[in-house]
């Protein structure tokens, strides 16, 4: 029987509640190969010359004033300016390298500015990037162009500047408002500056903005929590991303050592976070996307959804399906669909490789026929909580019982404890299996297993 939301017991949380990927990729990461793949790249870039298909430009700008000890991003903090600069020259070098192995000017339908912080840089800085990508590619008249922004250092000239090139979408790292919760994770950002950020943006015309909230961070309850979605519902964002904290303090994020553990909310109090915004946010008058974003139901990711369009890669959700996604800046991910590629991760060698003439592409992933059913299987869940078996069936020319025999057993003990149902030629997530959307995917990676050590948060 499908279960709600409300059947979720403190049992099947520990049961859950494991190391598991969020699948912003299919192999994950940790999978991927490390080594010298610049020549690999290369010819990927040069294969995209016979595609008529524009692309997606992710550009990563690590740099930040202040270390918030949750973030799992790759940052540089920094107050010199003179490292900005240099860090924009050595853009401007990547920039021209990759669109010469393109071949010919390549039209960008989608522009991505992520972080650290994009508005680290000052006016002047800003335009100066858009013009080094103006001058190497083609921003597409009716193309996305997005950014991410902290309200903390972006000041209304700054908006104003980016909305006069082009960009139309924003999103805003909330995370909490509680001055608590802030100073546990060395952040300062008052309700008064996330406000003053937003109405200038809206004012300004920006047709669509993003709020980010995380739920599971220090000194965070249920009653914290609903003062900052109480809060954020005042100003109405187009959009919302709720992530769960991934607590990884031995691992990749040593500054996360930082928190004490016994300040984190419990596993039982974490869900009951998460629930608690889900009911908030959906009786607000969004809509639930995928596992941790919301939209109006007039937003194009509610409308992707509803017509099985939607999409998900490193950014998150999207509406645009098929594009290859050229990264360029420290630890960017390049995707062309049957590849994967990331540049080095620290700063300073990541400097000298462009320098010396070469993109410094540190791992890859090259996918096999196998990858990309699998990872259609895990995209089409993590978008749709649902298969379409029969679809997959006859687009892979395969029996899904038969491929996914081991698979499919899963799926039936996921059925009995309610999280799915299992129909002839499809599978569907009950609202209870939802919350446990990662664990149900879990069974199709067949990395996993072969993995030496854990490398994921809990799934909770």
């Amino acid at each position: 029987m499908m279960k709600d939301y409300s059947d979720v017991s403190e049992e099947m949380i520990h049961h859950y509640n494991r190391p598991g990927p969020r699948y912003t990729s299919y192999p994950t990461v940790p999978m991927w190969e490390s080594g010298n793949f610049g020549e690999d790249y290369v010819e990927f870039l040069e294969r995209e010359r016979e595609r008529e298909a524009p692309l997606s430009l992710y550009v990563h700008i690590p740099f930040c004033s202040r270390l918030c000890t949750y973030c799992g991003c790759n940052q540089f903090i920094t107050r010199n300016d003179q490292l900005v600069e240099a860090y924009l020259e050595t853009l401007q070098e990547e920039l021209g390298q990759t669109a010469r192995h393109l071949g010919k000017r390549k039209v960008v339908k989608q522009l991505h500015l992520g972080g650290g912080t994009p508005t680290h840089l000052t006016v002047r800085q800003l335009r100066k990037l858009h013009r080094m990508i103006a001058d190497n590619f083609d921003l597409a008249p009716d193309g996305e162009m997005a950014l991410e922004a902290h309200p903390r250092v972006t000041c209304e000239e700054q908006l104003e500047v980016l909305y006069e090139l082009g960009f139309r979408r924003i999103s805003l790292g909330v995370q909490d408002l509680d001055r608590r919760v802030q100073r546990a994770i060395n952040r300062d950002q008052t309700p008064e500056q996330t406000s003053r950020t937003f109405s200038q943006a809206r004012k300004l015309g920006y047709a669509s903005i993003n709020m980010d909230l995380v739920y599971g961070l220090p000194k965070q309850t249920v009653e914290t929590f609903q003062h900052t979605m109480e809060m954020v519902n005042t100003l109405k964002p187009d959009r919302l991303a709720i992530y769960s904290f991934a607590y990884l303090p031995n691992m990749f994020q040593t500054h996360e050592r930082a928190i004490k553990a016994e300040d984190l909310p419990s596993a039982l109090e974490k869900i009951a976070i998460y629930l608690a915004s889900l009911r908030f946010f959906t009786k607000a008058g969004y809509h639930m996307i995928g596992m941790d974003h919301y939209a109006k139901a007039t937003d194009e990711l509610a409308l992707a959804q509803k017509n099985r369009t939607l999409h998900r890669n490193f950014m998150g959700y999207t509406t645009l399906r098929g594009l290859s996604q050229i990264g360029v800046g420290v630890s960017a991910i390049s995707d062309f669909g049957d590849g994967y590629f990331q540049n080095e991760k620290n700063l300073d060698a990541y400097m000298r490789g462009i320098q010396d003439g070469h993109l410094p592409t540190i791992r890859e992933k090259i996918l096999d026929a196998d990858d990309r059913l699998r990872r259609e299987v895990i995209e089409t869940l993590m978008c749709h909580c649902a298969l379409p078996v029969s679809a997959l069936e006859e687009k892979y020319e395969i029996s899904f019982e038969k491929y996914f025999a081991r698979e499919w057993e899963a799926m039936k003990a996921f059925e009995e404890e309610g999280l799915l149902e299992l129909h002839q030629h499809s599978l569907q997530l009950s609202k209870l299996g939802i919350l446990f959307m990662r664990n149900v995917a879990m069974p199709f990676d067949r990395y996993l297993k072969k993995q030496t050590r854990p490398h994921f948060s809990k799934t909770v």
